[in-house]
């Protein structure tokens, strides 16, 4: 993407880019939490009012976000700004205010600096800096790249022409793909005038019209050109005076109408309509689940349809379910967080309680929770006085009918809380929320629970458990009351990530908004929801928006916001293979009456669709009715089905080989897991010499404090048992890739040669895939061999060979290259570069037949979803899940 060609750009040239080799790159979460610690410190008045500091913030972060999409520089803006005089036809408020966004732009990027942070945007406008400022960069970068293939060129801003320009040089050896009707990032800063006016920058350059389609019946084709007909003069099309009529090679035939239009009277009616049709579509038409995909306009669309699948049991997936942070089982986590870091908060203290953690029930904590409001006291100091019968709270009135079992609840409850605040001030908070999950059993309950329910239960907390490691790296004191306060300002700041996603080889109806769907393909397709202000979306107003004296970017003529709608609309027509229903109703718990989208009559070449008379105060109470999702998410999942091909990673393979259960920790649940400090070790050694690697493949010099500037940029503290030993494990590090260096500049054949470095692979076997990456294929005098890079402490060198020969990665690694070239490698080696030793391998034909014979194992087994535990003392020795798994060994 463009975004890591421009982190990789910065790192290689890190100190050229006035950064500290150990920067992290902020999302725009991360961000707005940045920008609310250092409020104060920004010249911020208008945009900081003292009655609500943090009220601007959000729109600060897109505002400054999208002056980096258009390559717009602190000093260009700060220039602007100072320039402007009384007079001038802008009002001096307005030219006050563009001042202080001037300043503030400026010194937040002195901000983020000074601190060893750089935001999204920066990725691209620091390696356009970078390649700017340093003439012998560029010059190497050239001659590095010396074609330039920019797929989806649609959806580039105007700051990633620059850089594919400014790369691409007088040379001009430049290819871009793009479908200007497909153009529908506006909101992330895309800009369509890269296409429109491409041929105005690259003169002669040759135009090629892709015309042939590979995948939809020709009905659909014309239906989706006659809508997108209505966005001209603002189209290629008209512009270069081509022809993008699409013509579909497919020549089997299908009976009945390709392209449908239905509407309906009620929301609910049309979403009980889609399910049964989709009922239908499967019992009759001979279709999978997996063929079918619902498309939504937004996420807050969707439940109303996933409720009419449930209800009539259509297994289903919802790509994108925003709202993490209101699943039950992470509202736990956050409850937890703030009864632990505040005890005043009664509100989590009681959410906490009566959770599935501890189920105290409403006869027990409504007593509490009475005692606490008539005296004004917090629920905490309650439960205290329960459970150490002191303080003057521990007899009152309303707790006289509390019987000793209730009495005993509480104070177990005081004393967990008690003991994690205790916690909380000697351990990291990721340490301290795990070990909440893990001693109140919470986590092992939802893992030996086998219902997809529970698994995706797992996955959310999974996942939240990654924003928490992602925290705690940007926190400067990483304690569970400062990440507590980090998330409560995401969450304020609008951050509301995604849930984990389903099994994606489970046979299930997509639903999946139209953004989202790009891309891919389905056979029947149902758009649904097409009503004017619903799709096209109402045009929203503005926020803060930079002065078109600034502006570089070139906006088409027309209405840009109903064109950007109508290609998305066209985006979601041509996701359609076989069939494409089209749906609308003309009630959706509104007092009026909806008008069918004006998209659908301009597809369908309608005056007008009519629509029916309505009951609106029965739609808005039946459009929230409750759906039958347990049913559906209880069951175990299915075996997976033949048809689906599996796509396995080495590791996947051997974690089933070790441990069927393991498998299921490790890929199906996705069980969360505290950071080891041996595998962040492995990490850093292993991303640096991949850099030392790759400058030595493109023919560049790279020194050694570049090498262990990469080293040090992906070190991070968490897992370790003390500073002593965080300090050790750095200082061995930085031992370890110096000697390597000096290993390779020494040698006496010249060194390692690489072909290619983390050369990723897939390869296709009956019924399944392996996916993986060869960390690097190294020509010698034999031919090609395979390394694998290591940090185990291997001392012996027959040790090392003997752990080479019986390596199941390492006969993966040989069986996949032989498969992609055709021939066999020279050898396959396992690098221990900690020691220096290398293990060598040569594999004979009994040796991969072996193989096969684990493979067909491991496939057969995750089919059947198989998951039976295989403990033993090798086994659970070295497995990280022994403290939760009740068959450990």
């Amino acid at each position: 993407t463009f975004h890591s060609f421009g982190d990789s750009s910065i790192r290689e040239n890190v100190l050229r880019s006035g950064l500290t080799p150990d920067f992290k790159v902020l999302d725009t979460a991360e961000t707005v939490v940045f920008l609310k610690d250092n409020i104060f410190k920004l010249p911020l008045k208008r945009f900081a009012p003292l009655g609500n500091p943090s009220k601007h913030i959000a729109s600060l972060v897109r505002f400054f976000s999208r002056l980096k999409d258009e390559d717009i520089s602190a000093d260009d803006y700060v220039a602007f700004a100072e320039g402007l005089k009384k007079g001038d036809p802008y009002s001096v408020d307005y030219i006050e205010e563009q001042r202080e966004l001037a300043l503030t732009f400026k010194i937040y990027g002195e901000l983020l600096l000074s601190s060893g942070f750089i935001d999204f945007g920066d990725q691209i406008t620091f390696a356009l800096k970078i390649l700017r400022e340093n003439p012998n960069v560029l010059k190497e970068t050239r001659e590095r790249y010396k074609y330039i293939l920019a797929d989806e060129f649609q959806d580039t801003n105007y700051a990633q022409f620059e850089l594919v320009k400014l790369i691409a040089g007088e040379k001009q050896n430049i290819t871009v793909v793009a479908d200007d009707d497909q153009s529908i990032y506006k909101f992330r800063g895309a800009a369509i005038s890269n296409v429109l006016g491409f041929k105005d920058t690259y003169l002669d350059s040759e135009e090629i019209t892709l015309k042939e389609n590979y995948r939809s019946l020709q009905p659909i084709l014309d239906n989706a050109y006659r809508l997108i007909q209505h966005n001209n003069p603002d189209r290629l099309e008209v512009k270069s005076g081509i022809d993008k009529k699409l013509v579909s090679l497919r020549k089997d035939m299908i009976k009945g109408a390709r392209v449908k239009h239905i509407h309906f009277d009620t929301l609910t009616s049309e979403a009980d309509a889609v399910a049964e049709m989709i009922k239908k579509e499967v019992s009759e038409g001979g279709r999978s689940y997996s063929d079918i995909a619902i498309l939504i306009r937004g996420n807050r669309d969707a439940a109303v349809y996933l409720n009419a699948l449930s209800n009539l049991a259509i297994p289903h997936s919802f790509s994108g379910n925003r709202g993490l942070y209101q699943r039950d089982e992470v509202r736990v986590m956050l409850s937890f967080l703030r009864a632990v870091t505040d005890t005043s908060d009664s509100f989590s203290l009681f959410h906490l309680a009566t959770s599935d953690v501890y189920s105290i029930n409403a006869d027990t904590l409504i007593p509490c929770n009475t005692t606490a409001k008539r005296n004004k006291r917090s629920l905490y100091s309650v439960m205290k006085a329960i459970a150490t019968g002191e303080g003057e709270l521990s007899d009152a009135e309303s707790l006289v009918e509390l019987g000793e079992d209730s009495r005993e609840k509480i104070r177990a409850f005081y004393e967990d809380i008690k003991k994690f605040s205790d916690l909380s001030l000697k351990k990291g908070a990721g340490e301290v929320l795990y070990t909440f999950l893990k001693e109140t059993g919470y986590l092992v309950r939802l893992t030996e629970e086998e219902s997809r329910s529970a698994e995706l239960k797992v996955g959310n907390i999974a996942r939240f458990f990654e924003i928490v490691s992602n925290i705690e790296v940007t926190l400067r004191v990483k304690t569970l009351d400062a990440l507590s306060e980090h998330i409560d300002t995401m969450i304020e700041a609008g951050d509301d990530p995604s849930v984990a996603e389903p099994d994606d080889e489970e046979d299930s109806v997509s639903v999946i908004t139209v953004h989202k769907s790009k891309g891919l393909e389905f056979p029947v397709v149902y758009m649904v929801g097409l009503v004017a202000g619903k799709f096209p979306t109402t045009k929203k107003a503005q926020g803060l928006t930079i002065p078109d004296e600034l502006i570089k970017d070139t906006l088409p003529s027309g209405d840009f916001h109903m064109e950007e709608e109508r290609r998305l609309f066209y985006v979601g027509m041509t996701r359609a293979m076989d069939l494409l229903i089209m749906t609308s109703a003309a009630d959706y718990g509104m007092v009026r009456t909806r008008k069918v989208s004006p998209f659908v009559l301009e597809a369908l070449d309608m005056q007008k669709a009519e629509a029916k008379s309505t009951s609106s105060a029965k739609e808005k109470i039946e459009r929230f009715a409750p759906g039958k999702d347990d049913e559906l998410l209880d069951k175990p999942s299915e075996p997976i089905p033949d048809s689906v091909t599996l796509n396995l990673s080495f590791n996947q393979i051997e974690d089933y080989l070790n441990c069927p259960l393991k498998y299921r920790y490790v890929n199906v649940v996705k069980l969360p897991l505290l950071p080891h400090h041996s595998i962040m070790y492995g990490s850093a050694v292993h991303e640096a010499i991949e850099a030392y690697l790759k400058a030595k493949l493109d023919g560049r010099k790279i020194t050694e404090d570049e090498v262990l500037g990469v080293f040090h940029g992906r070190w991070g503290s968490e897992g370790f048992i003390s500073v002593e030993h965080e300090k050790g494990r750095r200082a061995k590090g930085e031992e370890t890739l110096k000697q390597f260096m000096k290993d390779d500049a020494d040698s006496l054949d010249g060194g390692i040669k690489p072909l290619a470095v983390e050369k990723e692979f897939t390869i296709p076997f009956d019924g399944f895939n392996i996916r993986g990456r060869w960390d690097l294929l190294n020509k010698t005098e034999a031919g090609v061999e395979v390394v694998d890079f290591k940090t185990a402490d291997v001392q012996d060198e027959e040790k090392a060979h003997k752990r080479a020969k019986d390596s199941l990665q390492l006969k993966l690694y040989w069986i996949s290259y032989e498969k992609s070239f055709g021939k066999a490698p020279s050898e396959c080696m396992l690098y221990f570069v900690d020691t220096g030793l290398k293990g060598v391998a040569i594999y004979k034909d009994k040796d991969i037949e072996k193989v096969y014979v684990k493979l067909d194992k491991v496939v057969d087994g995750i089919r059947k979803r198989d998951y039976t535990a295989t403990p033993g003392f090798n086994t659970c020795g070295f497995c990280a899940y022994t403290t939760i798994c009740k068959y450990r060994y």
